[in-house]
């Protein structure tokens, strides 16, 4: 039987060894995730989420024997280097986190003879300096460790290794950070990561950075983490982008992830890696623009698959919902107009695949300093997410704006692009 990197494979997965002398030279792409607990924690919940079984027995990989991305108990601790020693095939379990189900949807855009290699440094309450390569913890050591030896088995095994992913899910331990100072420190963070993938490669390559949006608690948008991660976005757009946000996931006690919910995580991470991998690009979904043309603005949305709708809490029946949104006034947007502060939304509507219309209480004068908020309602607080699906128990920022998808599922559950928290400036429609 062969060996793969220090392991013994079984018979029936032997023709299925990744780079075996006879199969064609392919690549091994590492997948690491780093942030808070909705990446490390999967509580004991239910409904479980996928089915036991391996992701795929031939390209699908991790360090741990139980088959876990997780390696350490504390990945913010010094790892030894036999924990990095050997390969096992990555499975999948009923409390598997997010990594697992993303690892699958990468697959897709990868090669029969290609090596995903997972692997999850997250840990509970790190806050984004853990991370920092003088942070005080191990932590970005251990990131470099996998880099070496993601190498290492690259080149045992006639792989290039050109390519590494990072999933961040992270945000409540700077709930109260300023938004440009944690923007500037998340942007050094993704050049330190993408530094320390290049010189193990030689320069060769690129680092890419997914990163999920922090649900806002908090009515001041200059506060938090959840607009410094759009901006760090767009100031990155080559090597960073947004799955999406977090607010319409089910939690199990307002912050951390059911196990369905976190599949559904995975799976936006996933289906958002696959598409840039395969050369594409990917934004969530989000106002383009707004465009004022007396009491009336319309905005135009862009990104994710479909045409939007507004969520349906008509419905909405307690404890049914794995995937949702409360009830918000129309239906997340906020107008502010610094020459009016009486200026409000009196009516919303959809008009068209895209677009939405607004119609204000005062038409503005001059749009110079005219904000528009989304996902910023005026009862924003804690919980950050609802319970027990009941999404009226949730009082972290949302919007109702979502699309309607492609049809693609994942346990049952249809794959929706939900709106991000936002905040644009307006324009006059003669100005354009």
């Amino acid at each position: 039987m062969p060996i793969c990197a220090g392991r013994w494979l079984p018979p029936e997965m032997e023709a299925d060894a990744p780079g075996g002398a006879e199969g064609p030279k392919g690549e091994l792409v590492l997948y690491v995730g780093l942030g808070q607990s909705l990446l490390a924690l999967t509580p004991r919940s239910r409904p479980l989420g996928e089915k036991p079984g391996f992701v795929d027995p031939a390209r699908a990989w991790v360090f741990s024997a139980t088959g876990d991305p997780k390696v350490a108990g504390n990945p913010l601790a010094d790892i030894p280097e036999e924990a990095f020693a050997m390969l096992y095939p990555h499975q999948r379990m009923g409390r598997s986190g997010p990594l697992t189900a993303a690892s699958a949807e990468i697959l897709s855009a990868l090669g029969p003879q290609d090596l995903l290699l997972t692997v999850n440094l997250a840990r509970r309450g790190a806050a984004l300096s853990y991370f920092e390569p003088e942070g005080g913890t191990a932590s970005f050591q251990n990131f470099q460790r996998c880099l070496e030896r993601a190498a290492e088995i690259a080149g045992e095994r006639g792989l290039r290794f050109t390519r590494t992913v990072v999933s961040w899910v992270q945000g409540q331990a700077d709930a109260r950070s300023i938004r440009r100072r944690y923007a500037k420190r998340l942007g050094l963070l993704v050049g330190d990561l993408e530094a320390a993938h290049l010189a193990v490669t030689g320069g060769v390559g690129r680092l890419y950075v997914c990163l999920s949006q922090a649900t806002a608690t908090a009515a001041v948008p200059a506060i938090g983490p959840a607009l410094a991660q759009i901006d760090v976005a767009r100031s990155r757009r080559d090597r960073v982008f947004v799955a999406g946000p977090e607010y319409m996931l089910e939690r199990s006690d307002g912050v951390h992830l059911t196990p369905q919910a976190a599949v559904y995580l995975g799976a936006l991470h996933g289906r958002a890696i696959a598409r840039v991998l395969m050369g594409g690009t990917w934004k969530p979904l989000q106002m383009e623009r707004a465009v004022v043309e007396g009491d009336r603005v319309v905005v135009t949305f862009e990104g994710g698959i479909g045409a939007i709708v507004a969520h349906d809490v008509g419905g909405q029946v307690a404890g049914g919902y794995r995937i949702g949104a409360r009830a918000v006034p129309d239906l997340g947007f906020r107008w502010s107009d610094p020459a009016n502060a009486d200026a409000r939304i009196v009516e919303v509507g959809i008009v068209g695949p895209r677009q939405v219309a607004l119609r204000l209480s005062h038409p503005p004068v001059s749009v110079t300093g005219c904000e528009l908020s989304l996902g910023f309602p005026p009862d924003i607080g804690l919980p950050e997410g609802f319970v027990a699906g009941d999404p009226s128990t949730g009082r972290g920022g949302c919007s109702m704006v979502r699309t309607v998808g492609d049809g693609a599922r994942k346990l049952g559950l249809e794959l929706h692009d939900w709106a991000i928290q936002q905040v644009i400036g307006a324009s006059h429609g003669k100005d354009r």
